[in-house]
């Protein structure tokens, strides 16, 4: 087909309207291209020494619980503390920190862990609130 065989409005330049379908359309597909968000991040290289999730996830609430803690008291220093608990758990603390770094890559997986370390925090919550309840 020749051009003199198109409908005359869509070889018309002065069609604001087309124009902005079209500019609209090239933007949209330009964003939708370049702006897409994936869940999963450039994963690092897994350390040497991982921490299994069942030494990981108990080691990760107490060190929230301590820097609540600390937060509230100035009794004791907070790296004192940090320190009691990798020995109480036999972990250095740069192997901690390897692996929380590797896990904090892995945004779905790391997520999930931060639930469990949210319902471990909740569990001892209440068992302390049901063993001041009971000692009254």
């Amino acid at each position: 087909m020749s051009q003199g065989n198109h409908p005359r409005q869509l070889h018309n330049i002065n069609n604001s309207a087309g124009t902005i379908v079209i500019v609209l359309a090239l933007c949209t597909s330009f964003f939708t291209a370049t702006c897409t968000v994936t869940t999963q991040g450039p994963r690092i290289v897994e350390p040497a020494v991982l921490l299994p999730d069942s030494v990981y996830i108990p080691l990760l609430a107490n060190i929230q619980l301590i820097q609540v803690w600390n937060s509230s008291s100035d009794t004791m220093a907070l790296d004192s503390l940090k320190q009691i608990l990798f020995e109480t758990f036999g972990v250095e603390e740069q192997q901690f920190l390897d692996s929380h770094r590797y896990y904090q890559s892995d945004f779905e997986g790391q997520r999930a862990r931060l639930d469990s370390v949210k319902i471990l925090i909740e569990t001892e919550k209440r068992y302390i609130q049901e063993y001041k309840y009971n000692s009254r």
